[in-house]
């Protein structure tokens, strides 16, 4: 299977470097590797470059019309889709296409050969990704997600079939849960593989550059709304914060999301909504398929 890989960056100087040598280092490398420089104004460019002219496979594109800040929600979709067009104005030809941070340590050089052979062996299996950690300060490992089905977002893999299917990635906050559930509407297994494990660098919600924590918790909220998720959803991931980072921030996430509920739409139509309601369902019951029950 041909394998893409589309990073969108900016201003990554203090990452990139490492996030390229976990690519360099694994036992398989993508047809090719688009590194979408958003705008970068740091010394990021220049080191993608001097990696291009030794890796052919890695490739540098400049964006035009680039954001405003670092891109997240929907403009990390539109870099995405950006790379997207790039592909294609270069003829690639490509089954599976992975999207990764510029933010990324792998921890085991083996990544993406066995996400490509899990696609390969399982014709059903839609999207995947390794599991994310963060390291504290005594450097212990935190996991930022334990749901199987629940792809992550800095580094997920789509095959191509699944992409179309679903038309696309939602260019909104919330696109990196949606996709999820739409393709698991649509027939195929979206699973997280634990065995892989990938070093964030810098999560979302420390980077000043992306608002902070306030304005982090504040995305968290507004995704559930976009997604049209149930009120009531709202409570629990609220009961949720409160019991892992404290009262204020719990409080504060349900007050953005009862903000956004009031003043906002669902950006998803009746259609997709149902599929979400289905999905919901099937959450509460655990009765989803993965990989290992069947081919």
């Amino acid at each position: 299977m041909q394998l893409l890989i589309i990073t969108p960056f900016k201003n990554e100087a203090n990452s990139i470097l490492k996030t390229m040598d976990s690519i360099v280092r694994q036992t398989m490398h993508p047809v090719k590797w688009l590194l979408i420089d958003d705008g970068s104004d740091d010394e990021s460019p220049r080191m993608v470059q001097e990696y291009q002219a030794k890796y052919p496979f890695i490739h540098y594109h400049r964006r035009q019309g680039a954001s405003a800040q670092r891109a997240t929600g929907n403009n990390v979709v539109d870099v995405f889709n950006a790379g997207l067009k790039v592909a294609d104005e270069l003829g690639l030809q490509w089954d599976l296409v992975g999207k990764m941070d510029a933010d990324l340590v792998i921890d085991r050089d083996d990544y993406l050969e066995f996400i490509v052979r899990k696609f390969d062996e399982y014709p059903k299996l839609g999207i995947a990704s390794g599991v994310i950690y963060t390291l504290s300060n005594t450097g212990k490992k935190i996991y930022e997600s334990p749901y199987r089905w629940h792809t992550q977002g800095q580094t997920k893999f789509y095959r191509r079939n699944t992409l179309e299917a679903m038309g696309g990635l939602k260019p909104f906050k919330g696109w990196d849960g949606i996709d999820n559930i739409l393709a698991r509407g649509n027939g195929y297994i979206t699973e997280k593989f634990f065995e892989q494990e990938i070093l964030h660098l810098y999560p979302t919600q420390t980077r000043m550059a992306e608002g902070g924590f306030k304005k982090g918790l504040k995305r968290e909220a507004t995704e559930y709304r976009n997604m049209g998720y149930p009120f009531y959803m709202y409570f629990f991931k609220t009961l949720k914060l409160i019991k892992e980072r404290g009262i204020y921030p719990g409080i504060l996430y349900f007050y953005y999301g009862l903000k956004a509920t009031l003043t906002t739409k669902p950006l998803v139509n009746s259609q997709e909504q149902a599929v979400i309601k289905a999905f919901i369902s099937q959450r509460w019951k655990n009765n989803f398929v993965y990989t290992g029950d069947s081919k």
